[in-house]
């Protein structure tokens, strides 16, 4: 019999048929799967499944400093890549998993920008949604046969973009406006979009935002400039009739709330990052100096929607990790799904190499709390000082991905993937 046990308590019993058969987890009833993996996620077991790489990567080409997942596909940006004879235009590759399980390996597909020229660094941010892929402003449909190396099928005027089924947010207008543009995936396909559907617009906000995700209908914002720095976050929910149907606010849609620390000080960079699942946002808050767990730099903050509906506030957890060396960047990248929520630090470790690490936090039974306690902390298996390991995150289910933008001999860069 094998069994797999949460502290003292015994999660799983596999029978001893299925473990002279390999114990395979694929071998055992759906529902017995779902309670091994739940038991493996709560006990922070997670181990590193692969290590991504660019087969055609070359010296700084910052591969990892993006990364995206959506089930088994996952979106690797590297912005300094050669493409043709254009150094640094950037680009971005697309890895999927074998059936056989992540391991080792290099891309299924890379893709490029046709409009790209030379020292554009495109990649800088990638999403994805189902068969969907978005980087920065330009569109990719996955073809019938599966993923392969191409250029966009359409490119959206805008920057910065997250997606989410079929609707995408992305970075609008000049430098001196916070605006956000939403395009919705028209019946005809991404091709034959022609403008944006609605424009959202921070009132009292003259700074671009600076981060964006997007969850079904609920877009949040980050602004890193607001009130000396302190920064803030902006919720925007899609009004009842769609986007681009809110009454008598247009040609704008106005935040619906406004998301600050409570312990925020000039110069704490909140805004960062941003990720939101469901009732969840998480916010990072990389300049945050000496807070609740005694570290020099970084906080990251969670707020859970109030029964009435998102509204101005200030978190219900802030978390850190006060075993973190001197000078991190903890915050830099969040990712949150169901009650898990990555934190990246690209700079901190507990050596003071910075190195960089990735901490993992499970909400509690009870619902999210202040914790100076992740439940895991990840780090590559050949990790190395200044990796910049933790520079993106990214989660899907029970699987972690984490970019390292400096890794490798000549700094190539790679992604990781965790999974129990």
């Amino acid at each position: 019999m094998v069994r797999i046990i949460l502290g003292s308590l015994l999660a799983v019993c596999i029978t001893a048929h299925a473990a002279d058969r390999g114990s395979r987890l694929s071998d055992l009833p759906v529902a017995a799967q779902g309670r091994i993996l739940e038991a493996l996620r709560q006990d922070g077991n997670w181990e590193q499944l692969a290590e991504l790489t660019a087969s055609d990567g070359t010296n700084d080409d910052s591969f990892g400093v993006s990364v995206a997942i959506d089930g088994d596909t996952v979106v690797v940006g590297a912005p300094n890549a050669t493409v043709g004879q254009n150094q640094q235009e950037g680009a971005a590759y697309v890895f999927v998993k074998p059936s056989s399980g992540w391991e080792n390996m290099t891309q299924k597909a890379k893709l490029t920008c046709s409009v790209c020229r030379a020292y554009e660094h495109f990649g800088q941010s990638v999403a994805i949604s189902g068969s969907t892929i978005v980087i920065e402003g330009a569109v990719y449909e996955k073809p019938k046969g599966g993923w392969r190396s191409g250029s966009e099928t359409t490119v959206l005027l805008c920057g910065e973009a997250a997606i989410s089924g079929n609707t995408i947010v992305c970075g609008y207008g000049s430098n001196y406006t916070a605006l956000a543009a939403v395009y919705v995936r028209p019946k005809a396909g991404w091709k034959s979009v022609k403008t944006y559907t609605a424009l959202l617009q921070a009132t009292g906000v003259d700074d671009p935002f600076s981060s964006l995700a997007i969850d079904r209908g609920v877009v949040v914002a980050g602004d890193i400039y607001y009130n000396n720095q302190a920064g803030s976050a902006y919720v925007f929910v899609e009004p009842r009739g769609g986007w681009g149907h809110q009454p008598n606010v247009l040609p704008y849609q106005t935040q619906t709330a406004t998301l600050t620390a409570s312990d925020g000080n000039i110069n704490d960079f909140f805004g960062w990052s941003v990720a939101v699942h469901g009732e969840t946002i998480a916010v990072g808050a990389i300049g945050n100096y000496g807070g609740a767990c005694d570290a020099l730099y970084g906080a990251a903050y969670v707020f859970v929607k109030p029964a009435s509906g998102w509204q101005d506030m200030t978190q219900t957890a802030e978390l850190g990790d006060s075993s973190i060396g001197e000078y991190g960047n903890f915050g830099y990248a969040v990712a949150v799904q169901g009650n898990t929520l990555v934190v990246g630090d690209m700079l901190g470790d507990n050596a003071d190499n910075h190195q960089g690490l990735a901490d993992v936090f499970l909400e509690p039974q009870g619902g999210w709390a202040d914790t100076c306690s992740p439940n895991a902390t990840l780090s590559p298996s050949n990790g190395q000082e200044s990796d910049q390991f933790g520079i993106a995150t990214a989660v899907s289910g029970s699987t972690l991905v984490i970019g390292s933008n400096y890794s490798n001999i000549g700094q190539k860069g790679a992604a990781y993937v965790f999974g129990p």
